[in-house]
């Protein structure tokens, strides 16, 4: 071989290993810097968020905690996205609001990742996560939703035309359509004893079927979940009940073989009047005597509001059948939020007006909302502004008297 032969062969060899190098360091540089990719730790969350809104700023996340929304985290917009990140032991219901309202965003949260997209109308966002959990909450509040639609459309079919045979029609088809989604909140508890929903829907339901119902209900979960602690928790607070349940008929059996001495002054309620979705004109003499009456001062856009609509929705079918009812007096403007939060709420009683000018929230001296007072048999108030607890307890002792 000549000495130009084997020079070309060196070179050919020496540039054959350069580029294999190269392209040794090409994958090594490649390898270093991966698309970055999601990974959550256990029971981690993480939220996802997004919105075309040019007005939103901030986002305000807060857990449901027995039915009123504690605020636990903020973030703020930046190019119309955001997320929050965080740990749960056991999926729950979580609340998104905005800067734009007080409106509410109900979704769930799981450990796992979820994108929301938040709408202008704060409550008509989405969610979305793949989890198995996730899809089956979907579809339920995809039902919640279409029975909510069907109760605002019951009020748009009237067109016009209150008469009393339209409006005796509306408000059967109310009773129909309400007992229609509570059986089917109940039946999906039944059908699925394996699903960690059923659990999240037996607490928001603990007292809209009567303790009975609820026990039933419970004692049909499957073994695995009633292992879990947060299950057992809520097997503890339906004992309690039911203990409470009965001590409370045997007082109510003693307060009445002993009359109370006790004189309290009670003013004369307030008149009032006003009109109601079916545009009829209701007053508080609407309302049978002998009734005892829980006035609500709320509106669609007040978000302590609709946090306490859940317990209202429970006081009524815990006590109406024994002689409460509810006035609702709404500070709303317009009538379309009125009435889809009420259908969206539940708010199954009669009495519905809106206080356009707060001249009743005047009288009854109202500064702030929400504002609830109980009105006894005899028309006369008996407590202004209360809530929780002293609400429930307080009309059992005027349902007494």
């Amino acid at each position: 071989m000549s000495i130009f032969n084997r020079i070309f062969g060196i070179a050919i060899i020496y540039l054959l290993c350069t580029c294999n190098k190269n392209a040794d360091n090409v994958e090594t540089k490649t390898s270093v810097n991966p698309t970055p990719i999601l990974k959550l730790e256990n029971n981690q969350f993480y939220i996802s968020g997004l919105t075309f809104s040019d007005s939103l700023k901030t986002v305000y996340l807060s857990r449901i905690e027995t039915n009123v929304p504690q605020i636990i985290d903020s973030a703020i917009v930046k190019d119309k996205t955001f997320n929050f990140t965080g740990f749960i032991s056991n999926p729950e219901e979580y609340i998104i609001t905005t800067n734009l309202s007080d409106s509410p965003f109900r979704f769930l949260v799981d450990a796992s990742k979820i994108e929301v997209f938040i709408n202008q109308n704060v409550e008509k966002s989405s969610s979305y996560s793949s989890t198995t959990i996730q899809k089956q909450y979907k579809s339920y509040r995809d039902s919640i939703t279409a029975f909510r639609n069907k109760g605002v459309k019951l009020y748009y079919d009237l067109k016009g035309d209150f008469s009393s045979k339209k409006i005796a029609k509306l408000k059967l088809d109310r009773v129909k359509l309400f007992a229609e989604r509570s059986r089917y909140t109940r039946d999906f508890i039944k059908s699925n004893p394996n699903s960690y929903l059923s659990v999240i829907l037996l607490k928001n339901e603990i007292n809209a079927y009567g303790i009975k119902e609820i026990r039933t209900l419970f004692d049909n979960l499957s073994p695995d979940l009633k292992s879990i602690a947060s299950v057992k928790t809520l097997d503890s607070v339906i004992t309690e009940i039911e203990t409470t349940d009965r001590n409370s008929k045997i007082i109510d059996i003693q307060l009445a073989e002993t009359p109370s001495k006790k004189i309290e002054y009670r003013p004369k309620a307030y008149s009032f009047s006003g009109v109601n979705p079916y545009g009829e004109t209701l007053s508080l003499q609407s309302i049978p005597k002998g009734k005892v009456i829980l006035i609500d001062f709320w509106a669609s856009w007040c978000g302590p509001c609709r946090a306490t609509n859940p317990q209202l929705v429970t006081l009524y079918n815990k006590y109406h059948n024994q002689g409460l009812e509810i006035f609702s007096i709404s500070e709303d403007k317009g009538t379309t939020e009125w009435i889809n939060a009420i259908a969206t709420d539940n708010l199954q009683w009669d009495y519905h007006i809106i206080d356009n000018n707060k001249s009743i929230a005047f009288r009854y001296g109202v500064e702030s909302i929400p504002f609830k007072l109980l009105i006894d048999k005899n028309g006369n108030i008996a407590s202004e502004k209360i809530s929780g607890n002293a609400l429930e307890s307080r009309i059992k002792t005027l349902l007494a008297e």
